[in-house]
């Protein structure tokens, strides 16, 4: 038996082979507690060998791969495609040679399992246009402006087929914590005004109202598609649409002003300490905390507990009488815990949607110099972060603000979704407390055809006009260049969305004019607070002030469909109704009645029509009265079109033409439905 053994690199027999492990059974003594017979494979779930999950590993402690049973494609996300790479090949094994009354019984033979199969991340389908072509399907055609379009998820859905629902109907997750914000147990606003006057006065207090129970996963989802990272807006077949300082000012009433968050990298030391000195933890604690989250993490619950016990013992030296500065310690560690959760759940809320990064603490250092950091940006760029990241085509998960971002398409759109008014709301309160928004679609495909088939009067464009006298338009709205919260930045762009500013739209300038590439964040930071004046939308760039909301300049629209995308999906043909039944009886009864032919009459209107614009005896878009012999017909009513069985639609055309002297006047078109044309080949050209 021994030279049948596989040998290790160091010449030394290994018991790696079945054969191997039945020859030890057979031959060893049983331990006590040992079960008898052969060793079960590792990895494995049989009940009955009592198999573990746990993984064996060689001398040097590397970890030996355990081929899986089950196929993997069940199992692990839809989003994944997987190559087949096969079954492993399986070395002969030699059985050792036994008399047959002492060969154990050998175990039911497995088949041989299957090596799990690596995930591969989806790619987008390939475009199915000619080498020649340039651009995508469905634009761009011109990849100036939208550099990195081959990563978006908006190739994917153009390109999929219409009954594909793992692609147009797939259900993405929005994480959002902004409930836990509603439910948790706060102060009463008109006794405890120690704990709100303090909240107010950092002006975050809005935030306590700004937040939805409900969100409507499809739509959010809808205008993810949308994003684009190049120039930090939504591209609708209107035009392009941005999320704004101002809107942030109007929505949420925080400070957009004053200096960007500028933490850094933090170590666990410092967290701890900082931990310890502002919410009264004992260091031990919070250092078992960040070894449990792997990471300088509280979890909610841990922060709410120390935002309520904080309050209680604050209650309770007031009861006992203690000395004012131990109530203020109770207080203050209860306030800074408060806003944490607060801003945690809110504007930096995570895809973990259960701890708080505590690095945001420092800001809570001293409660009066809170409103002096610009938490308006902070919630902006956070949300950009990830907007940035769930356009792209191998991400099926959104997080950040999502109560800010719903609130920004019920303001814009607010015929789109299902929402009701607040009825406590007053004009004082953030623009966010109004809506009351309903569950709608889980799936994006509903909202992404309405998106597409967008008119004018659906969108509005300067949602705050009747909102001005509580948050008027600052210079800070119309700052152009980079925001930064951290380590993170984002741009704002106003000179691209500018009749949200009631400014016509012209072709803007290039984003990296504004947003310098590769501008590090001490520079930033300079700019926003030194050059504020030199970075904002001169007058000039402005433009007019707009007549009708959606007003741009001649070209916008032409450019805009060159260098987007702005369609999600190819326009459907629409389908051909079904034949008449009766369709020989009517022409053979139209022949009998020897009807004139409506071709040459249709023509016959046309050019009567020309010749009249022509010579000047009617203006365009008026109701001029023209008589070819004696038949009277008014220029601007008649409408021609056709469809694939050939039917034209007329208004004020007569129904029967046997009597040169017949009038047709606009009362004709409700006397008539449609004329069926037995042409198949003709198609109207006016």
């Amino acid at each position: 038996m021994e030279e049948n053994l596989p040998r290790g690199r160091h010449g030394k027999a290994i018991n790696a082979h079945a054969s191997a492990r039945r020859e030890l059974a057979a031959n060893h003594p049983s331990k006590r507690g040992r079960r008898k017979g052969p060793t079960p494979g590792q990895g494995t779930h049989d009940a009955e060998a009592g198999g573990s999950h746990t993984r064996g590993r060689t001398r040097l402690g590397q970890s030996l791969v355990v081929q899986d049973e089950f196929d993997a494609d069940q199992f692990l996300n839809a989003c994944f495609d997987y190559d087949d790479l096969g079954s492993p090949q399986v070395s002969p094994q030699v059985s050792p040679q036994h008399s047959p009354q002492d060969e154990p019984q050998d175990p039911p033979q497995q088949p041989p399992r299957q090596q799990r199969r690596k995930p591969v991340r989806r790619k987008p389908p390939k475009c199915s246009r000619n080498d020649d072509e340039v651009g995508f399907g469905g634009g761009p055609t011109d990849l100036s402006l939208l550099t990195e379009y081959d990563k978006h998820m908006a190739i994917p859905i153009w390109y999929a087929d219409p009954n594909d629902k793992e692609i147009l109907a797939v259900n993405l997750r929005c994480i959002a914590s902004g409930k836990k914000v509603i439910n948790i147990q706060k102060p009463s606003r008109r006794t405890d005004r120690w704990f709100w006057d303090v909240v107010e006065a950092s002006g975050l207090e809005p935030l306590t109202r700004t937040n939805f129970s409900v969100l409507d996963y499809g739509l959010l989802w809808a205008f993810v598609e949308r994003w684009h990272t190049e120039t930090s807006s939504f591209h609708i077949p209107l035009g392009e649409l941005a999320i704004t300082l101002d809107d942030v000012q109007c929505l949420l009433h925080i400070p957009i002003e004053g200096k960007f968050l500028n933490h850094g990298k933090m170590s666990r030391d410092e967290a701890a300490d900082m931990v310890n000195s502002f919410l009264g933890v004992d260091r031990n604690v919070v250092m078992g905390h960040f070894a449990k989250m792997n990471g300088l993490h509280l979890k909610h619950s841990d922060v709410e507990d120390i935002y309520s016990v904080n309050h209680g013992l604050a209650d309770k030296a007031v009861a006992e009488g203690k000395s004012a500065h131990e109530i203020k310690l109770y207080r203050d560690r209860s306030i800074r815990a408060f806003l944490l959760f607060l801003v945690c759940c809110t504007i930096f809320s995570n895809k973990s949607s259960y701890y708080v990064d505590v690095v945001y603490l420092q800001y809570f250092q001293d409660l009066s110099a809170v409103r002096e950091w610009n938490w308006g940006a902070a919630a902006l760029v956070h949300l950009q972060h990830y907007l940035d990241d769930a356009c792209l085509v191998t991400v099926n998960q959104m997080a950040g603000y999502m109560s800010l971002l719903q609130g920004w398409i019920i303001s814009h759109f607010p015929g789109l979704s299902v929402w009701a008014q607040d009825p406590i709301y007053s004009e004082g309160m953030p623009r966010n407390a109004k809506f009351v928004p309903g569950a709608g679609h889980r799936e994006p495909s509903s909202y992404r055809n309405s998106l597409d088939n967008i008119q004018t009067y659906d969108c509005v464009f300067s949602p705050y006009d009747d909102h001005r006298h509580v948050r008027p338009l600052i210079n800070s709205c119309w700052f152009s260049g980079w925001l930064r919260c951290g380590n993170l930045k984002a741009k704002h762009l106003p000179e691209r969305v500018l009749r949200q500013f009631k400014h016509v739209q012209g072709i803007p300038r290039k984003p990296d004019l504004s947003a310098t590439p590769g501008m590090s964040l001490c520079e930033i930071d300079r700019v926003f607070m030194e050059e504020l004046d030199l970075r904002m939308i001169a007058e000039e760039m402005r433009g007019q002030a707009v007549v009708s909301a959606w007003d741009h300049e001649p070209g916008y629209m032409t450019w805009f469909y060159k260098v987007s995308h702005p369609v999600m999906r190819p326009v459907q043909a629409p389908v051909s109704p079904p034949r008449p039944p009766n369709l020989e009886v009517l022409i053979e009864a139209a022949e009998a009645r020897n009807d004139p032919n409506m071709l040459q009459v249709c023509r016959g209107v046309r050019d009567e029509v020309e010749r009249s614009l022509r010579e000047g005896e009617a203006v365009e878009r008026s109701p001029c009265m023209w008589s070819p012999s004696s038949a009277q017909y008014e220029k601007s009513s008649i409408k021609l079109w056709t469809s694939d069985v050939q039917r034209i639609y007329l208004e004020d055309v007569l129904l029967h033409f046997q009597q040169p002297s017949d009038t047709c006047s606009s009362t004709c078109y409700h006397q008539a439905s449609c004329i069926s044309v037995a042409s198949q080949s003709w198609t109207p050209s006016f």
